[in-house]
């Protein structure tokens, strides 16, 4: 009778290890706009770029602060304070830029600075109840204390195409 508890109780555990050992781990990149943080999935992140001039595009959005040149390739940059702060929508004074990894556009966030990777379990984000593919947020993590807002890079790309009439 011991001896079959015994092989239960193991026969659990073992289940349990396993079950522990299959959440999928997600690696997110912090960053800061201005003196805010921010969170994004670094698999959502081509390449951070620094000192790279931006030239500036005629009638477009406040949101559209130009484009920028990598490696010949035009990236449409995005300045995230226009859309979240409407405080102060000013775009950020250093030169920084999370090029998005796209299928089909070339983007890229203003960002002031790069301050940590995280990886957390996958369901530690705290989804948006009832968030349409169109907000700016997907929900938010909690990391060090602090409730980080979780970036939706599809949002931006929909609001450009919805602005130029091509949604």
């Amino acid at each position: 009778m011991n001896e079959e508890i015994l092989d239960q109780i193991a026969k659990t555990s073992e289940k349990e290890t396993q079950v522990t050992e299959e959440k999928k781990k997600i690696t997110w990149l912090i960053f800061s706009i201005r003196k805010k943080k921010y969170a994004l999935r670094s698999d959502d992140v081509m390449e951070i770029i620094r000192d790279v001039s931006v030239y500036k595009l005629p009638f477009m959005q406040p949101y559209v602060e130009g484009v920028l040149n990598r490696r010949g390739d035009p990236f449409t940059v995005i300045n995230p304070l226009a859309l979240i702060d409407e405080d102060d929508p000013t775009p950020p004074s250093e030169p920084l830029f999370l090029i998005l990894k796209r299928s089909d556009d070339e983007l890229s966030l203003h960002i002031s600075d790069i301050l940590f990777f995280a990886e957390m379990e996958e369901g530690d984000m705290n989804v948006i109840p009832g968030n349409s593919e169109e907000g700016f947020f997907l929900g938010t993590l909690v990391y060090g204390g602090d409730e980080i807002p979780v970036i939706n890079a599809n949002a931006f790309e929909l609001l450009i195409r919805k602005d130029l009439g091509s949604a």
